[in-house]
């Protein structure tokens, strides 16, 4: 099993850093808000000096950052829209809950400590796993019950907030697949709203290829920010009660 997720991680980190198109920046695109200046190469988290980039530039599809309605940040590397409507993106130039920085990197992924967080999108989230893996995903994503949906865990009362999301961790300085090193990611969740009970992770492990329940470290709905704590690369799933 082991040997599989090391496969599936290496085809997903070489599918991960193709282009990728970022939210739309007008009031009704993903997730919504002023768009910033682009990421400058040196990936130190700040915007342009300049007073003219656009999202057309060469490096503004997945490196560009965007603000939504509450202030959260994210990039196209590190954002998209799932199959449930909800804008969904790791968070950059914040801190994680515990106060560590959370910066952005020239491929416009959030950096925390030496650790880079994307996603991989369109087919490369479901490259490299398994047939009932991939059937499982599907199931979430189409609004199946969980307990219907072959994850192996009893998942009595909750209900998907979220589609599915391919989460990639990788070292920030190789850009290579990274493992076994806990690190703690915050999302923005445009569908997280006050009220909802045990909000927590439904996870697909990459490296022990098995569905597991993270529990949250910071749930915040003003902000519409979820963090949590993973040690590997998978497939992410906000569910609640």
């Amino acid at each position: 099993m082991r040997k599989q997720g090391l496969a599936v991680l290496a085809l997903a980190a070489v599918l991960a850093v193709m282009p990728v198109v970022s939210f739309a920046t007008d009031s009704q695109g993903s997730p919504g808000g002023t768009e910033l200046p682009s990421i400058d190469s040196s990936g130190s988290g700040g915007g342009s000096s300049s007073s003219s980039s656009s999202s057309s530039s060469s490096s503004g599809s997945s490196t560009a950052v965007h603000v939504s309605a509450t202030g959260a940040k994210t990039t196209g590397a590190t954002s998209e829209t799932d199959a449930k409507g909800s804008s969904f993106g790791v968070i950059v130039d914040a801190v994680t809950s515990t106060g560590q920085a959370i910066t952005v990197n020239s491929r416009g992924e959030a950096v925390v400590g030496t650790t880079a967080i994307g996603l991989a999108k369109d087919s490369a989230a479901t490259a490299g796993l398994p047939t009932n893996v991939v059937a499982s995903i599907n199931a979430i994503n189409s609004g199946a019950d969980l307990n219907a949906a072959g994850l192996g865990l009893d998942m009595s009362g909750y209900a998907a907030l979220t589609g599915t999301h391919a989460v990639i961790v990788k070292d920030n300085a190789t850009n290579t697949v990274k493992e076994g090193e806990p690190v703690e990611v915050c999302l923005y969740v445009s569908s997280l709203v006050d009220g909802m009970n045990e909000v927590s992770i439904l996870f697909f492990d990459n490296v022990t290829g098995q569905w597991k329940l993270i529990p949250t470290v910071k749930v915040d709905p003003v902000t519409k920010t979820v963090c949590f704590v993973v040690q590997n690369s998978g497939t992410v799933c906000i569910v609640h009660k």
